[in-house]
């Protein structure tokens, strides 16, 4: 198959840093990048080691990027060493280079898993730009909170991956815009690409928790989840894999076709689309 519509990667980062949503530009609040090291760091030549401390990699991180950093103290019982929790890159301002930078490695990153083989993992390593008036080990302790899972259903997963921003637009759908919102701060906005490698932007909502949730019970911020999901919303979560192979199937079939818009234009993946791509995924054959 050919695909005669994928743009080159700088050519459509640039045109995503030209549209970038005008909250960015606004002052008042720190700026910080989520970064998810899972499958490798965009910064670091080498793998950081195991069994380093948090303060031992935020030297490391700060060395490599000259930004401070942030590393998000993850509970032991996510089985997962600390140098592949997701850390926080604290930016000078939207105009930073490093934010430019981590455009394009965005695009890059969601350019690739469109022409990736269905067995083929593109990590994806930017989970997108943070504003906050929060200082960073603040930001740090309260996103530690939302990575850790809360549901109604029977699992043994205890970790929500929301640094890869493919978690990220999922659970936004199956929990609704509204509801994620309600549970972001101290993150006023949070912005990143979606599966289109288009703009998605969410913004702090003050808001009563739905009654019946048990994050409802008084916590610190550190200990806040994003959400608690219900049995189903988590089955629908489970299938997160699926649904993104799915989504990528079809990216692929609208590339192949010379009357479709090219995708600096594409709009982020809408509700509906998402909706066809769990039903197609979740219904039986």
């Amino acid at each position: 198959m050919t695909f005669p519509l994928v743009p080159e990667p700088e050519a459509l980062a640039e045109a995503r840093l030209s549209g970038i949503p005008r909250q960015l530009m606004a002052g008042g609040m720190g700026l910080y990048l989520l970064v998810d090291p899972m499958l490798g760091d965009p910064v670091l030549c080498e793998p950081a080691d195991q069994g380093l401390t948090l303060e031992a990699l935020n030297a490391l991180r700060a060395t490599a990027w000259d930004r401070p950093t942030h590393a998000l103290s993850l509970p032991a019982a996510f089985a997962l060493d600390a140098a592949q929790a997701p850390y926080l890159v604290e930016l000078q301002c939207a105009n930073d280079p490093w934010f430019a930078t981590s455009v394009h490695w965005a695009v890059e990153e969601a350019v690739q898993s469109w022409l990736a083989e269905p067995d083929q993992a593109a990590p994806h390593r930017v989970g997108g730009g943070l504003q906050s008036a929060a200082f960073g080990p603040e930001l740090a302790d309260a996103l530690t909170g939302c990575l850790r899972l809360s549901t109604q259903a029977h699992t043994t997963a205890r970790y929500l991956r929301l640094a890869d921003r493919r978690v990220l637009s999922l659970a936004v759908h199956v929990l609704g815009e509204s509801s994620v919102a309600r549970r972001l701060p101290p993150v006023q906005h949070w912005h990143w690409l979606d599966a289109h490698a288009a703009w998605r932007s969410l913004s702090a909502r003050p808001g009563h928790t739905p009654e019946g949730d048990h994050a409802a019970q008084p916590k610190t911020p550190s200990q806040q989840p994003l959400a608690t999901f219900t049995s189903a919303q988590w089955s629908q979560m489970t299938q997160g894999e699926a649904v993104h192979t799915h989504m990528t199937r079809l990216i692929r079939q609208r590339l192949s076709h010379h009357d479709t818009p090219p995708p600096a234009e594409w709009s982020p993946v809408s509700t509906a689309q998402w909706q066809a791509a769990l039903t197609g995924v979740m219904s039986p054959s």
